[in-house]
């Protein structure tokens, strides 16, 4: 599928696209154009990150939770990540997570670094990719605490290294 959004991606127009080829739409295809004063049309693709379209910020939800809702996503690492993109991208709600600081400036200096927004996809899914492997372990180490505690460190990083999924 053909997916459109708006150009010079942020935190939001790199965590959807991530979003949608790890969870959605594997072949998804991206297009960025400028905003505002391009009309849209259906041939652009499904629009996100876009005032006024139906996967975009709505009660107070940045674009990257509206797609988790809209496909019906339940994991818990996913939705544990959707916390810190939310924090990083809606600024009066920097303060809800401590990594949103940190996502916010890699995402504000990346603009600056890339030469389009193609670029900043393919160096940005890494950030997510280990955003995403850091929220499984935030999780693992809560599940698996008592066990955790009995073991050494080389033991406990190769139990939660096996348990780490890349995606899905």
């Amino acid at each position: 599928m053909k997916w459109v959004t708006r150009e010079h991606v942020h935190v939001d127009r790199v965590a959807c696209p991530w979003l949608i080829k790890r969870f959605i739409d594997p072949n998804a295809e991206f297009k960025f154009v400028p905003w505002p004063g391009t009309e849209l049309k259906p041939e652009d693709g499904i629009p996100f990150d876009i005032p006024g379209v139906e996967l975009g910020h709505h009660d107070n939800k940045c674009s990257f939770e509206t797609i988790i809702e809209k496909y019906d996503l339940k994991n818990p690492a996913l939705l544990e990540l959707a916390k810190i993109v939310h924090s990083a991208d809606i600024a009066a709600d920097r303060d809800k997570a401590p990594e949103a600081a940190g996502l916010d400036a890699i995402a504000t200096g990346a603009m600056y670094i890339v030469k389009d927004d193609y670029e900043a996809l393919e160096k940005g899914f890494f950030v997510y990719d280990a955003l995403y492997a850091y929220c499984q372990l935030k999780l693992l180490r809560e599940q698996y605490k008592d066990q955790l505690e009995k073991m050494s460190r080389k033991e406990r990083f190769e139990f939660l290294k096996s348990k780490i999924k890349s995606h899905g």
